[in-house]
């Protein structure tokens, strides 16, 4: 057997192994399985984390030079926006007309989720405690106030997306397996010091 690498490929494969065969008596057991039932559903799944996976991505941020941080967080901001118009053009379709449920596909918590959630937890917890002038934060960005993803939303009227991050960094299943935030702090500054030691070379 081949072995297998790459995360969201492992990913998928773990959801196919193990994911459970419909119900044909329960109507809510697609909830339960992180791969929708319907072929395109799953296609627009992996569209989703390929168009919108990079958009959370908060290094650039970080190690953005002064002169540099307003054109890095209106590019962090546009990410942003194309990942809320996304899940709204697919809460719009014919198809998919909005239910109530945060995720992708409603109430149903996808791959997609689980593919973004470590980002999306690292994204809103790292950017807040290193910018704004954070004086616990020796290599922290400096920023008249933090850069703090779901006030963006606020500010950006990006509704959908923020239902989207709260409902995902509220999951049980993703507070349970997330890296606390201690560590999450604890292991950026040690990558933004080497970062830095290496740009003195």
């Amino acid at each position: 057997m081949t072995p297998l690498c790459e995360s969201l490929i492992v990913a998928e494969y773990v959801a196919e192994r193990f994911s459970k065969e419909k119900d044909s008596d329960d109507d809510d057991n697609s909830s339960n399985c992180l791969l929708p039932q319907d072929a395109h559903d799953r296609a627009t799944m992996r569209l989703f984390t390929e168009l919108c996976g990079s958009s959370f991505s908060y290094f650039p941020l970080l190690r953005a030079a002064p002169n540099d941080l307003s054109v890095a967080l209106d590019s962090f901001k546009e990410g942003l926006a194309n990942v809320d118009a996304f899940l709204n053009r697919l809460g719009s379709s014919k198809k998919h007309p909005q239910q109530g449920g945060p995720f992708l596909f409603g109430h149903q918590f996808t791959l997609a989720e689980c593919n973004a959630a470590p980002f999306v937890q690292r994204c809103c917890t790292i950017l807040p405690a290193f910018t704004g002038g954070s004086k616990d934060q020796s290599t922290a960005t400096s920023t008249t106030t933090p850069i703090d993803p779901l006030k963006i939303c606020d500010e950006l009227g990006l509704v959908r997306l923020k239902q989207w991050m709260e409902a995902i960094l509220e999951r049980p299943s993703v507070v349970t397996t997330g890296v606390p935030e201690e560590d999450m702090i604890r292991s950026t500054s040690r990558m933004l010091e080497r970062f830095a030691q290496m740009d003195t070379k």
